[in-house]
C-alpha cells in the first residue's frame, strides 16, 4: 500500500495557529496592561514588545488570520484532490482486475460439467 502524502497546508496551519495563539494572548496582555495604566496603577514605561504590539498588533493578527484562512482552504483542497486521486486509483485497479482474463485452470474447470 502506498504511503499517504503529508498535507503541507496542515503543517502551515499548525505553525500559524500556534503563532496566532501566542500573538492573541500577547495582545490581550497588552490591552489589559493598557487598561491598568490608564487607571493610574502603573507608571513604568512600556517595554519594546508592548510598543510593537501597540503599533502593529492588530495588523499582525489580521495577517495571521488571513494566513490561517488560506492554509485552511489549501488543506481542504489538498485533501479533496488526494481523495479523488485515491478513488481514481481504486477504480482503475478494480477495472483492471475485471478486464483480466481468468487463468486457464479456472476457465477449464468452469466449462466442464459437474460429475
Amino acid at each position: 500500500m502506498a504511503r499517504k502524502r503529508t498535507n503541507p497546508f496542515n503543517v502551515a496551519l499548525g505553525v500559524v495557529g500556534i503563532l496566532f495563539t501566542i500573538t492573541a494572548m500577547s495582545y490581550c496582555v497588552f490591552v489589559l496592561r493598557g487598561v491598568q495604566s490608564a487607571a493610574g496603577n502603573a507608571a513604568a514605561p512600556p517595554a519594546a514588545f508592548e510598543q510593537i504590539m501597540d503599533g502593529y498588533g492588530t495588523t499582525i493578527l489580521v495577517v495571521q488570520l488571513i494566513a490561517l484562512a488560506v492554509a485552511t482552504v489549501g488543506a481542504v483542497a489538498f485533501d479533496d484532490a488526494e481523495g479523488r486521486r485515491e478513488l481514481a486509483r481504486r477504480q482503475e485497479a478494480s477495472t483492471a482486475k475485471a478486464d483480466r482474463p481468468a487463468p486457464a485452470s479456472h476457465a477449464a474447470s468452469a466449462e466442464a460439467p459437474p460429475s
